[in-house]
């Protein structure tokens, strides 16, 4: 029995364990007789959960999806799901061999999946990157832009050419396909989805480019979301907090990267302050067969986005007080990957609190240590 199954049930017992001495007979029940009542409440919850699981496997049959950065974090878990609704999913991602482990894990799971290696930063690799998906399965039904690269540290630690990466990666990838998917998919009036961030509107310090690359990224899909009226193409917005999906292991500290690791690992991975990659990707599904046009996962982030919409000179004087409180820029910089800079004691100490991030990111294809530092220069997905 899994997700919400077994609650469901034990629900169902709870209700006939509680209705047990409501009959009108003055005898008291037997034994047998309250646990056929009992097995009978677990039954019906049993069926109720069978029945949406059901419903939520065909949401997406005999669609196609194409995913970026799908080999690995919440692109991949997205490509999971939408399989198990259905789908037929397109990876793509840069590098070889993250992609063709991700291929292998869906489709031993029964997922109908393909692998396209591709440069999002490349206008040039879009077309062939979608006339690719439509060849293998023959039609396209909806384009996900999850592909995105984090670095993590104070602003005066990072130079221009970081910040032209982050906006090639999460501004101009997106641009260049989703313009180029519109025509492709108003025949089966298919859905664009964007996955932006509270980072988009509410700029969090130490991930400057992160922030100015997603708040841009939303406006384009906002903005395309009221364009396309009419066409046919549904354009969805999406808008995660904070998530447990093991990307602490491939983002870049720069500056202290082992206090910088520390705070952000924390932040990524304590249960009550982030949301988990499956429930992440499930919600999304979800919105894409419902044509929702706008998501916000996480009530965190819901509550970010209020509190700034209110009171945006609050915020920003909490996001002020923060940046005091994350750790200077040091006299000599350094820059590491994550995975180099959890392997400090002060590391290695977070890393038993956040254990639900480190699970993740083994269950979403986070690269090891070796593979990190081997591929410094591979995408990196949220």
């Amino acid at each position: 029995m899994s997700g919400w199954k077994v609650p469901l049930a034990l629900a169902g017992l709870r209700w006939a364990w509680s209705h047990r001495g409501r009959a009108p007979e003055p005898e008291p029940r037997n034994p047998g007789e309250l646990l056929l009542w009992g097995a009978a409440g677990a039954a019906l919850g049993v069926a109720a959960s069978a029945l949406s699981e059901r419903r939520r496997s065909g949401l997406m049959n005999g669609k196609v999806v194409l995913i970026t950065g799908g080999s690995r974090g919440l692109g991949l878990q997205l490509a999971r799901e939408f399989g198990f609704g259905g789908a037929s999913v397109v990876i793509c991602a840069r590098g070889r061999e993250g992609l063709d482990r991700a291929v292998a894990e869906l489709s031993g799971r029964g997922v109908r999946a393909h692998g396209v290696v591709c440069d999002v930063t490349d206008p040039d690799a879009i077309e062939d990157l979608l006339d690719e998906a439509e060849r293998h399965f023959g039609r396209l039904d909806v384009v996900v832009n999850s592909a995105g690269i984090m670095r993590v540290g104070p602003q005066e630690t990072l130079s221009d050419d970081h910040f032209r990466q982050a906006m090639d990666v999460m501004f101009w990838g997106p641009f260049h396909l989703s313009r180029a998917a519109v025509d492709r998919l108003r025949p089966t009036r298919g859905t664009i989805v964007n996955i932006t961030s509270i980072g988009a509107y509410l700029s969090v310090p130490h991930m400057l480019p992160y922030s100015t690359a997603k708040h841009a990224w939303a406006a384009l899909s906002e903005g395309m979301a009221a364009e396309t009226a009419g066409t046919g193409v549904r354009v969805t917005t999406v808008v995660p907090g904070l998530m447990r999906t093991g990307s602490h292991r491939g983002v870049v500290f720069t500056g202290d990267p082992e206090r910088e690791y520390a705070w952000f690992a924390l932040a990524a991975g304590l249960p009550l302050v982030s949301v988990s990659a499956e429930h992440a990707a499930r919600r999304v599904v979800r919105a894409t067969a419902g044509r929702r046009g706008f998501l916000v996962i996480s009530p965190m982030a819901r509550a970010g986005m209020a509190a700034h919409g209110v009171a945006p000179g609050l915020t920003q004087g909490a996001m002020r007080l923060v940046g005091r409180l994350l750790p200077d820029a040091p006299g000599d910089v350094e820059e590491r990957p994550g995975s180099e800079a959890g392997q400090s004691r002060l590391g290695r100490l977070v890393g038993a609190v956040t254990v639900l991030n480190e699970r993740a990111g083994r269950r979403m294809n986070q690269r090891s240590r070796v593979e990190r530092i081997s591929q410094r220069n591979e995408e990196d997905t949220p």
